[in-house]
Order: C-alpha cells, then sequence, then structure tokens
C-alpha cells in the first residue's frame, strides 16, 4: 500500500481545470462555453450564503474567496454519486479550492481516470450540451471534451477532459444517476489524463459560480469540511 500511494504522489500534478485561460508553465485551463446570456438561478438551487470556521484544507490559500462557498453537507444526505461504477477507486489529484493548481476559485475535483475509463452520470438530469471532437494529446488549450448534465433543480455538473468520439449521450438525453455517459480522455490542456469535475448553480455555468459537493457512496478520507480530501483514494461504493 506504501508503495501505491507513494507512486500516486509521484504521478500528481497540480493541473488546472480553470474556466479561464491561465498562462502558467505549471497550470492548464478548462474554459467554459461562453455563448448564450446566464439564466436566471431557480428558486429551489441550494447557494452557499454563509461561511465557517473550519480548518484550511492542503494546499488552498486561508484568505481564498473560494473558501467561502465550501460548506459541505453530509456525504450521506448528498444527491450524488461519484462519476465511476461501483467497486472502482480513483486517486484526487486537485480537490476544490487548490491554490497549487488551477482549483483556486473552484468547488471542483480532478479524479486519475486513465483514457478509456467509463465515466457515469453523478445525479440524474437532462444533457444540455456535449463537444468530443478534439485529440487526447493533453496540449490542446480550452479544446477539452465535455458533457454538461442539468438538474431537476436548475444545477449543472460538468465532466471534463473526455476522450475524443468518446461521448455517449446527446443533448436533450434524459439519464439516471450510474449511467455511462462518456469515456474519460486527456483532451484539453492536462497533466495527464483525468475526469474533471464539478457543480454550477445554473445554465450557463459562470466561473466562481459554483456549489459544493461530495458523494453518498464515496468510501475514502474526507476534510474536515466534509469534502473529498486531495491526493487520497476513493472508492465507489454500492447504494440503496
Amino acid at each position: 500500500m506504501l508503495g501505491r500511494v507513494l507512486l500516486a504522489l509521484l504521478i500528481v500534478c497540480p493541473v488546472s481545470c480553470s474556466t479561464e485561460e491561465v498562462s502558467t508553465a505549471t497550470t492548464s485551463a478548462v474554459a467554459l462555453p461562453t455563448t448564450g446570456a446566464p439564466a436566471e438561478t431557480p428558486e429551489t438551487t441550494q447557494l452557499v450564503t454563509s461561511t465557517t470556521d473550519l480548518p484550511t484544507p492542503n494546499g488552498v490559500d486561508p484568505d481564498s474567496p473560494c473558501l467561502q462557498r465550501a460548506v459541505f453537507g453530509d456525504p450521506a444526505e448528498s444527491e450524488y454519486l461519484l462519476p465511476f461504477a461501483v467497486g472502482e477507486e480513483y486517486w484526487i489529484s486537485q480537490s476544490y479550492c487548490y491554490s497549487e493548481g488551477g482549483h483556486s476559485n473552484q468547488l471542483a475535483y480532478d479524479f486519475d481516470m486513465p483514457v478509456g475509463a467509463s465515466v457515469l452520470a453523478a445525479r440524474e438530469g437532462v444533457v444540455k450540451e456535449v463537444k468530443e471532437d478534439s485529440p487526447d494529446t493533453g496540449r490542446g488549450r480550452g479544446l477539452h471534451n465535455y458533457v454538461f448534465i442539468e438538474h431537476r433543480d436548475g444545477t449543472v455538473a460538468f465532466y471534463a477532459h473526455l476522450k475524443q468520439d468518446g461521448v455517449e449521450v446527446e443533448p436533450g438525453d434524459w439519464v439516471q444517476a450510474g449511467e455511462f455517459i462518456a469515456f474519460a480522455g486527456n483532451s484539453g490542456l492536462t497533466g495527464g489524463p483525468h475526469l474533471h469535475f464539478g457543480v454550477y448553480q445554473d445554465w450557463r455555468p459562470r466561473e466562481g459560480k459554483d456549489v459544493p459537493v461530495n458523494f453518498r457512496n464515496a468510501s475514502g478520507q474526507h476534510d474536515a469540511r466534509s469534502g473529498l480530501a486531495i491526493w487520497r483514494l476513493f472508492e465507489a461504493l454500492p447504494v440503496d
């Protein structure tokens, strides 16, 4: 087990999945599509409006405005499942608000999933938009493949860095939680294959307008805020 931990730490790199392009040597960028006017936030959307005195996670600036939104509930009460199959396990190479990488203003996670791994819907909803025409070179700034899924409360999940021609859903499709939607890939600008996952308040998603998410079937170390801890292994457990 120690060997696996050391290996995982060696392969972890601080890649960014920012919604704005970042021009530094150690970060990459995932630019969200910006066409169309943002919709008003539905009244049913649960937004974080308070802060806490909880400890600052590893790799996060204690003064980061992202932490003001990082107020997680009990994982057992979460509406989300891990975006991969029961029994599979993957490392978190970037967690939320991670200042040393590219999530400094994002409540997002990077799962170190290899090219071709199955990506599942974390929550039921309607597919809003997809892209799958970019190659898996890891060098295409802003050219990541993705799926957006809008949930019943108006929130929108973002699955990015998907495999070229590896998206198996289309806009307008209704998907159930746990349903296969795409293959993981290495599209866009990355430091290696992984799945970037985050949830936004409404459609169309905007930087800084995201919501904290954890997963009710995640077996692994959570931090003091109940978010997924960085550099930890998480397994998807069965659910009723």
